[in-house]
């Protein structure tokens, strides 16, 4: 998938975060636009730079949502920023194992089938913290601008802001886009990784590594399956799920669309 010029506008680079974005720019169903500045997504924060920082302070941050697990944000922390709440409620305790950071542990160690990736993303949707936390912090002006991030920025990060997107009324086809930008933004770090470990794994491993390190259609209609196997409609699934009916979705929407 070659990026859209609409998408290389959203992209925020960065030296020591590779997969951070501004989500304004997307399109809704109804002919509306995600306004700029106010919703953004990354990978793990713990490498920025001086320079970096600077950038991201212009931003005014009010809201720092981390989706990984409690060993991941210790090896790996999010630097403190001023004026900046930070709150990290892990995902999903499977997803801690996935990611683009291999931390102390080999990345052969992180690698998962197909299989368990797709059932990792049917389950992400349902019952989950993190996700509740990130509607609340959607519809709270007072915590705007919010960035929601994990470790790779392609799985947890993935689904909390396909499910955004889907509460704002994006189309699908626009939220599949942004779900898959990650393979072109995380593609030299992985083509990396793979090159450095390549030579130790198995043809199944080889497999194995493009299961867990690239973004696949399949896994965002996984999620999508499962919630609509659930729930009667999205409608039904938000305010299940999150408490947000029809009245709250719409104030929702007016602050983030133009």
């Amino acid at each position: 998938m070659q990026m859209h010029d609409k998408s290389l506008k959203r992209i925020v680079r960065l030296e020591g975060a590779v997969n951070f974005r501004d989500m304004g720019g997307c399109l809704t169903e109804d002919g509306y636009q995600v306004k700029s500045g106010l919703l953004f997504r990354s990978d793990q924060l713990t490498a920025l730079t001086g320079q970096d920082l600077e950038i991201i302070r212009k931003l005014q941050l009010r809201t720092i949502l981390d989706y990984r697990g409690e060993a991941e944000a210790h090896s790996h922390p999010t630097p403190i920023m001023e004026g900046v709440h930070y709150r990290r409620i892990e995902a999903i305790a499977l997803a801690a194992r996935t990611g683009t950071d291999v931390g102390d542990r080999t990345l052969l160690d992180r690698l998962l089938d197909r299989d368990t990736m797709i059932n990792m993303y049917a389950r992400l949707p349902f019952a989950n913290p993190a996700y509740r936390f990130l509607m609340e912090a959607m519809g709270d002006p007072q915590r705007q601008a919010l960035l929601h991030h994990c470790a790779g920025g392609k799985d947890r990060t993935g689904i909390g802001a396909a499910l955004m997107l889907k509460l704002l009324g994006v189309s699908d086809e626009d939220i599949l886009e942004d779900y898959l930008l990650t393979n072109e933004m995380l593609g030299p770090k992985a083509q990396f990784l793979y090159e450095r470990y390549c030579e130790t794994m198995t043809p199944t491993q080889q497999e194995w590594f493009r299961d867990t390190f690239y973004a696949s259609e399949d896994y965002l209609a996984a999620a999508w399956v499962a919630v609509l196997g659930r729930y009667e409609s999205w409608d039904h699934y938000f305010a299940a799920e999150f408490n947000i009916d029809a009245s709250v979705r719409e104030r929702i929407r007016s602050m983030y669309l133009e």
